[in-house]
């Protein structure tokens, strides 16, 4: 790396894998960047099963010499960013994120840095998933539409964003923020850190908290990232998983605690409102989904989520009338469609 802090961008990367090779290939895609001689990769090793300093080991000797190695107990990877933020150097003045099982495009510091300039915080930016691969992330998203945003004057498919990150998350219990395209100004908000205590959703915290700390916004709709297929903590706990239940808990704990850290206006309470009524009725469905199927019921976890959330009981007696309801327009529309032939 050439420079002084003032010109480092650090690229803190949390790891946590069982499959080799995908840390080595985040690393490259940071190195390989047009501003790569700028990069500082931190990277905590957060108790990982493949270790990192094997994949560390496999770089050319001028990139492995310039990453900074953590090692640490498994925390989840709100804490271990955290401990990545604790390493960057004094005066650093950008923090990029870039998780293990992803890479970037080599033009994402370039343009991330030119569009925050100096009037804006933190940058974002639009990309590819695996399991998507013929749509973009904004575009099947759909909640962030350019046209609504001003144009950056000189950076080409740069957006000043016209609200606040809590605005745009509340929406729809999500928003199109994906924590490998984001950049942003370190020097200028040094202090801030996960709220660890969240296993989902602390990036959703974090981008929130930057906003409230009156942090603008700048997105871009080029795809400068690629969402890998490593270990996440959606992976296996799809519908009617093992892992599902734990899940939906982890979720309502997110936007059930979204109004003890922010002060909402009515429309962004009446959006929290929507999310959290979907994922109560999405583990009363759970739960009815494996009683009919004469799977297990983890009872300590139910309890978990009745003590968070009290008002999950009143939707208990409403799901299952609500499924009947739709099996019973499901078969009508099926008899009616099979005598209309």
């Amino acid at each position: 790396m050439t420079g002084s802090a003032r010109d480092t961008i650090a690229v803190v990367t949390p790891f946590y894998q069982r499959r080799q090779g995908l840390l080595a290939k985040a690393l490259r895609s940071a190195f390989e960047q047009t501003l790569g001689d700028r990069v500082l990769p931190i990277v905590v090793d957060d108790g990982s099963p493949v270790p990192a300093r094997d994949e560390i080991a496999t770089l050319p000797a001028a990139w492995r010499d310039r990453v900074v190695l953590v090692t640490q107990p498994n925390g989840g990877a709100g804490a271990a960013r955290n401990r990545a933020l604790d390493q960057v150097p004094p005066g650093t003045p950008f923090v990029a994120f870039l998780d293990s099982d992803d890479t970037w495009r080599p033009a994402h510091l370039e343009r991330a840095v030119r569009a925050l300039g100096e009037a804006h915080d933190a940058y974002f930016a639009d990309w590819w998933s695996f399991n998507h691969p013929d749509q973009s992330n904004f575009t099947r998203i759909g909640s962030l539409r350019p046209a609504e945003h001003a144009p950056l004057p000189g950076v080409p498919g740069a957006y000043a964003l016209g609200i606040s990150p809590l605005e745009h998350i509340l929406r729809d219990g999500g928003g199109v923020i994906q924590t490998s395209t984001v950049v942003y100004r370190h020097d200028r908000h040094p202090a801030l850190r996960f709220r660890a205590e969240f296993y989902n959703g602390q990036d959703f915290f974090f981008w929130m908290d930057l906003g409230e700390r009156g942090a603008p916004f700048v997105f871009s709709t080029e795809a400068d990232a690629d969402n890998g297929e490593g270990i996440n903590i959606y992976q296996g706990a799809g519908w009617g998983t093992e892992r599902s239940l734990q899940r939906l808990r982890n979720e309502l704990f997110v936007w059930t605690s979204v109004r003890r850290f922010y002060r909402l206006t009515d429309s962004q309470r009446a959006s929290n409102r929507r999310t959290i009524r979907h994922l109560q009725a999405s583990v009363v469905r759970d739960v009815l989904h494996r009683l009919r199927r004469r799977q297990p019921v983890r009872m300590a976890l139910l309890r978990d989520i009745v003590a968070m959330d009290p008002a999950i009981l009143g939707l208990a007696p409403w799901v299952p009338m609500r499924v009947l309801l739709d099996r019973g327009r499901t078969a009508l529309g099926r008899s009616v469609g099979s005598r209309g032939a």
